[in-house]
């Protein structure tokens, strides 16, 4: 059955808000604990699909999954993880692109993974083909199956160097994932950077991982035999932040986001500022406002990591619909992330 929102609009959002933890650090960091040769504990978890998808996923895997019924906490224990069947991936999986993350983790730990057919958001094209390539370069045979693709490595995973033509997150999470009990050293050039990649790499090394960052988008890991569970708070989800910040800019409100962390937002404050938003910081969150002058338009182009982030975009533009002359938003990230405008045509 279909939700339906009903918004009675003309009223300025005022008051508190938590950020939660971040959608894209979270189901990484459980997939993580496949690698783990005891229990994990993670903090901090928003309750969203990804979430269950992975969950699911994982139970079928083997994995115990336990959630605190008053912390929301997950507990994950990979005592005896197994091959799933087929049409149960298929199943469990439905729209989510997390599953081309668990190849290199079973890989580690039963010699071989199914990948079902991926889906995603109507964003745009988002192709695996950079992570089938790296999985290659670790020495993993890649073969079509009827509904999706079957990975093993008869001859265990290798250290590779390796470089992608784009910093793209997915495919850095892979390699990350796939190196730390590969055989050797593994470098990757053309690294992502973003904070959700630093605290998967936070996650890794409390497990035992040898990872290090380097400059000019490198990251080198040093392979090892084995690595035991974690426990880690998940870092604030900063679309989540900066999509509260749009909505006091959008609704001339004042929202005070707990947990927003400056740093990890420095583009987007940067461009908050100049549309004619303010904001507050201090140790517990960042107060985001209307000052009650005129929006100003501006130009603004989305970018990877430390530039103005894609998942920014959407929100930003709902505020710039209340600028007082012509804005230009130039998207270089997911080529179909303007559906969402075509609702706000409608709406005059």
């Amino acid at each position: 059955m279909a939700s339906v929102l009903t918004i009675r609009g003309g009223v300025p959002l005022t008051g508190q808000v938590t950020v939660r933890g971040a959608k894209n650090l979270v189901p990484k960091a459980m997939v993580a604990a496949l690698l783990g040769s005891d229990a994990s504990v993670l903090r901090n978890v928003p309750e969203i699909k990804d979430v269950d998808v992975v969950t699911s996923l994982l139970r079928l895997h083997g994995v115990e999954v336990a959630k605190d019924p008053l912390t929301g906490d997950l507990r994950l224990d990979p005592p005896n993880v197994k091959t799933a069947h087929m049409k149960d991936i298929v199943a469990h999986a439905g729209d989510s692109r997390i599953p081309i993350l668990f190849c290199g983790p079973l890989i580690h730990a039963i010699g071989e993974a199914f990948i079902p057919d991926l889906g995603g958001c109507k964003i745009g094209d988002r192709p695996i083909d950079y992570h089938l390539e790296v999985l290659r370069q670790f020495g993993a045979v890649v073969e079509k199956r009827q509904g999706g693709i079957s990975i093993s490595a008869p001859k265990g995973l290798k250290g590779a160097k390796l470089s992608l033509p784009y910093p793209s997150v997915g495919a850095t999470e892979q390699v990350l994932l796939t190196a730390t009990r590969a055989e050797g050293i593994t470098e990757l050039s053309g690294a992502a950077i973003e904070p959700e990649i630093m605290d998967l790499i936070a996650v890794l090394q409390k497990m035992g991982a040898i990872i290090t960052v380097q400059t000019d988008r490198v990251i080198r890991i040093e392979g090892v035999r084995d690595l035991t569970g974690f426990n880690h708070r998940a870092l604030p989800d900063r679309n989540e932040a900066a999509s509260w910040a749009s909505a006091a800019l959008v609704t001339q409100g004042d929202i005070y986001v707990e947990g927003a962390r400056q740093g990890d937002l420095t583009a987007f404050l940067n461009t908050y500022r100049k549309v004619g938003g303010s904001f507050d910081i201090d140790d517990d969150g960042i107060r985001f406002y209307h000052t009650g002058c005129k929006l100003s338009p501006l130009v603004l182009e989305t970018d990877v990591h430390p530039g103005f982030m894609t998942d920014w975009q959407q929100p930003l533009v709902v505020g710039l619909t209340q600028a007082q002359g012509v804005s230009l938003v130039h998207e270089t990230v997911y080529e179909n992330r303007f559906g969402f405008t075509e609702a706000l045509v409608r709406m005059g």
